[in-house]
C-alpha cells in the first residue's frame, strides 16, 4: 500500500477560488446597453451636396447594436424640426416638417447592426444648416449633428459687347444659377487679372444667385479676354474666352486705318452709286417720254393727211401718184 501525502490547505483554498470565478462571471455577463457604453456615430462634421442632387445622412451605434425597436429621429437645428422619424418599425410623417415631406427614405437593410441612411431628394438652398440624428430607448438616449452646405453651379457665362467706353471696349459677363459664394474674374490673354468697372449679384426667389460684370478692354493686338465664375466650395469653374479683333482696339494699326476708311467712304460711294443710277433713270425716263410725245405726233400727223386724200381735189390724186 502506497501512502499519498495530503495537503490541507488545498481543500480551504477551493471555495475562495469558486468564490472568485463567480465574480467574474457576474462581471463580463451581457446586459442591456446603457447611454454610457453606446455612442451615436454621425455623417461627419459637414457635408457638401449640389443643388438638385440627393444626400445621404448616415447614423449609426457603436457598438453595433439592434435598433429595430429604437426611436430613430432624423432632425435640423431642434430635435422638435424632424425630418425624419422612424417608431420601430413605424415610420410616421405626422410630426415631419413640410419642406422635407415627399422627399425623403429611410434605407434600413442593416438595421439590425444599428446602421441605417437616410437619402434626402432634390437638395434646394434652404436645405442647408445643421442637421442631426437621435436614437431613443428605455434605458439610453444618444445623438449625433452635423452641417449640410449646398452649393450651385450655375449656367455657363456669357459676354457681349456693350459698346465704345474710354478709349476702349466695354464687356459684359453675366451668368445665373449659382449658390451661394461666387467669384468673377476676367483675365487678359497673358492670364491677367483684368480690374471689372461693374459688378453685381442679385438673389431670385428660389434662392439663386446671378452675376453681371463689366471691364473696359483698351487697345493692342488681336487678344483674348475670359470671363472665369466659380464658387469657391466647389472646385469645379466655368468661364467663357472672347476674341477681340485689333480694328475695335484704339492703336495705331494700318489695318484700322484701312478699315475705319473703308467704313467712311463706303457710305459716300455707296450714296455716289446711288445718285448715278437715280440720274440715268430719270435720264432714261425723260427719252422714253420724248419718243412718246413724237410718237403722237407723226400719229396725228399722219391721220390728218389720210383724211384730206378722201377729199376730190386734184392734190389728192397728185398725192396718190406721189
Amino acid at each position: 500500500m502506497v501512502d499519498f501525502p495530503v495537503f490541507l490547505d488545498s481543500f480551504q483554498l477551493l471555495p475562495q477560488a469558486g468564490s472568485l470565478f463567480f465574480l467574474l462571471l457576474l462581471c463580463f455577463q451581457p446586459g442591456e446597453p446603457n447611454s454610457e457604453e453606446v455612442k451615436v456615430v454621425g455623417s461627419g462634421d459637414s457635408i457638401l451636396v449640389i443643388i438638385g442632387e440627393e444626400v445621404d445622412f448616415l447614423c449609426h451605434l457603436s457598438p453595433y447594436l439592434d435598433a429595430e425597436h429604437i426611436e430613430i429621429r432624423w432632425f435640423r437645428s431642434q430635435t422638435s424640426e424632424v425630418v425624419h422619424l422612424y417608431q420601430g418599425p413605424q415610420e410616421p410623417h405626422g410630426q415631419q416638417l413640410a419642406q422635407s415631406r415627399n422627399r425623403t427614405k429611410l434605407i434600413k437593410e442593416e438595421i439590425a447592426d444599428g446602421f441605417m441612411i437616410l437619402q434626402l431628394h432634390r437638395v434646394v438652398p434652404a436645405d442647408e444648416g445643421p442637421y442631426g440624428c437621435r436614437f431613443l430607448s428605455s434605458n439610453f438616449s444618444g445623438e449625433a449633428v452635423w452641417e449640410l452646405e449646398v452649393a450651385g453651379l450655375g449656367l455657363d457665362p456669357h459676354i457681349s459687347l456693350k459698346g465704345f467706353k474710354e478709349g476702349g471696349i466695354q464687356l459684359r459677363c453675366s451668368s445665373s444659377g449659382w449658390y451661394l459664394k461666387l467669384q468673377a474674374q476676367w483675365r487678359d490673354h497673358r492670364g491677367q487679372c483684368l480690374p471689372p468697372e461693374f459688378k453685381a449679384i442679385v438673389q431670385d426667389p428660389q434662392g439663386l444667385f446671378s452675376l453681371e460684370t463689366s471691364v473696359v478692354v483698351q487697345g493692342g493686338a488681336h487678344r483674348n479676354v475670359s470671363c472665369c465664375i466659380q464658387n469657391p466650395l466647389l472646385i469645379q469653374k466655368k468661364e467663357f474666352v472672347n476674341q477681340i479683333a485689333d480694328v475695335f482696339l484704339p492703336g495705331p494699326s494700318p489695318w484700322k486705318r484701312a478699315f475705319l476708311g473703308t467704313l467712311v467712304g463706303l457710305p459716300l460711294l455707296l450714296a455716289l452709286l446711288t445718285a448715278v443710277a437715280l440720274s440715268f433713270f430719270h435720264k432714261r425716263q425723260r427719252t422714253q417720254e420724248k419718243l412718246k410725245e413724237q410718237a403722237e405726233k407723226d400719229k396725228g400727223k399722219f391721220t390728218a393727211e389720210l383724211g384730206k386724200c378722201w377729199v376730190p381735189r386734184p392734190q389728192c390724186w397728185l398725192l396718190e401718184k406721189g
